[in-house]
């Protein structure tokens, strides 16, 4: 007779692990989703104008920064090392015609802020 009576509790004990694992990993999935939202941020890129008056160098003026940053170490080709210090500062580099590519650290982080063909 006790073997009939226990028919009904392997189903009930079923139901609530299967609730317990479902609600266990639903917060582990949620706390992993928004800890990552936060650490995600885009580069922030300044704007950049370029200006050849002449065949021996090559202009660039810091037009927009898009908020705060610090730019510093620029190089065209990975020679010089050249700093804008606020917008419309100007930094000038020795170039021929061709394609350059002008990096800098931006906010510490080394960014390609300019590619192209002068």
């Amino acid at each position: 007779m006790g073997r009939m009576d226990e028919k009904g509790v392997s189903p009930v004990i079923g139901v609530i692990l299967m609730v317990a694992i479902t609600v266990i990993l639903a917060a582990v999935i949620a706390s992993f989703v928004f800890g990552m939202t936060g650490t995600i941020s885009k580069p922030k890129t300044p704007g950049i104008g370029v200006y050849r008056p002449n065949s021996s160098y090559v202009e660039f003026t810091l037009y927009d920064k898009g908020g705060a940053l610090n730019i510093t170490n620029c190089t065209l080709d990975g020679s010089g090392d050249e700093s804008f210090n606020e917008v419309g500062s100007k930094i000038a580099f020795s170039a021929s015609i061709g394609r350059h590519v002008l990096a800098c650290e931006v906010d510490g982080v080394r960014q390609v802020v300019w590619e192209g063909t002068i």
